[in-house]
């Protein structure tokens, strides 16, 4: 009998995904930019689109209707609703070229009414020193460069629905020229009354340009939208849509996690059209996490084919 309810619930969750209403839905989200938007070439902050949880970047990067902890600053800030405890995470990527990439973020409930929660957060990608060459292709002075972003982000929830806004000041460094931009993001969620099916819809980078002194270059604009499906207890797969807008590309990701042990998931996922790190190739992850004592331990690898492997380690804490 169990088997046959979850079959039946599976049915009505394609049922409702091929509906008119919900496919016009998706479809009207991504489609919202404009020509006159999508005619632009090229974005600053480029490091804005790198990953900023393990388990996220395991999946394929399809998290936008799973995000559901302080990562989700990064992800569709509506996931950060509902938190009962605080939560305290970070990361560390090896990245290419020898760069470095961290995240660490702190979210907390702000309230027990319609399961407000505020997040804080930093990401910055280090590019450690970088020479410079004189006219005579000798070697000149050295100079640091760096990309930052500071976040917050607040959420709530209403029933089933999950609306949450971050707002990022984003600064980039570069031998001694700055340039700055403020973002914000946008997001939503919803689960579908009793079918084991979540939706998210988000808008990330949605800001000022940075201007390097008369350059000026728009922020990698994103609109997102995902499914998340429990098929059976213990494993989930999600899927998600990514337009960007300036880029003038749509990305498709999938992801699965399964569940081997109440502690220990193994996680795999694959990404279409892949523009990370400018490699346009697809990409397959794998990863695994481990969950202890309110503790969240999870791995990632990405290959990048001669550009190297991209490693990241992420470790979550809730209080």
């Amino acid at each position: 009998m169990k088997g046959i309810k979850q079959k039946d619930r599976l049915n009505e969750a394609v049922y409702i995904l091929s509906r008119p209403w919900f496919l016009g839905l998706a479809l009207g989200f991504l489609l919202i930019p404009t020509t006159r938007i999508s005619s632009a070439l090229g974005t600053g902050a480029e490091f804005l689109k790198i990953d900023t949880d393990a388990k996220a970047v395991s999946m394929g990067s399809a998290y936008t209707a799973m995000a559901d902890g302080v990562e989700a600053m990064r992800y569709n800030p509506s996931g950060l609703a509902g938190m009962k405890q605080v939560e305290l995470g970070f990361s560390h990527t090896s990245w290419l070229l020898d760069t470095q990439h961290d995240f660490i973020g702190i979210a907390m409930p702000a309230g027990k009414r319609a399961g407000m929660t505020i997040g804080l957060g930093l990401t910055r990608l280090s590019n450690g020193r970088i020479e410079s060459r004189n006219a005579d292709r000798s070697v000149g002075s050295s100079h640091t460069a760096y990309d930052q972003a500071i976040t917050a982000s607040f959420a709530g929830q209403i029933k089933k629905t999950k609306v949450g806004i971050g707002a990022k000041y984003i600064e980039s460094s570069l031998a001694g020229e700055k340039a700055s931009a403020v973002a914000f993001d946008l997001g939503l969620m919803h689960g579908l009354g009793r079918l084991p099916l979540s939706v998210g819809l988000s808008v990330q980078n949605l800001g000022t340009p940075m201007k390097y002194i008369s350059q000026k270059d728009p922020l990698p604009l994103t609109f997102a939208a995902g499914i998340l499906v429990n098929v059976i207890p213990g494993f989930n797969m999600a899927m998600d849509v990514k337009r960007m807008v300036y880029d003038k590309r749509t990305d498709v990701s999938f992801g699965t996690e399964y569940s081997v042990l109440p502690m220990i998931s193994l996680r795999t996922g694959y990404l279409m059209n892949n523009s990370r790190a400018g490699t346009g190739m697809n990409a397959i992850n794998i990863g695994a996490g481990v969950n202890f004592w309110g503790t969240q331990f999870d791995y990632a690898v990405t290959p990048y084919g001669d550009l190297g492997n991209a490693q990241k380690i992420t470790l979550k804490k809730k209080f």
